[in-house]
């Protein structure tokens, strides 16, 4: 069966409530395991998708930014 991307939003939800979940204490040890391990990968997954569109960002006002020593409105 495939796995369904799910949104960085819904990633992110899903860390605060495992972290809620984990800061509560009333769990038993096994699934407070399995929950740490699946807020580790969640992290994970949502910095790299941070990293990315940071780098986009950066790209993109580079690209609109003026070239050194031209004038705004000049064209090269």
């Amino acid at each position: 069966m495939a796995k369904i991307q799910q949104s960085f939003e819904k990633r992110l939800e899903r860390v605060k409530e495992i972290v809620a979940l984990l800061e509560s204490g009333d769990l038993p040890l096994e699934q407070g395991v399995k929950l740490f391990q699946e807020g580790v990968r969640l992290a994970k997954e949502c910095g790299i998708e941070l990293e990315q569109a940071r780098i986009i960002v950066e790209s993109a006002g580079q690209e609109s930014a003026p070239e050194p020593g031209s004038a705004p409105g000049e064209d090269a």
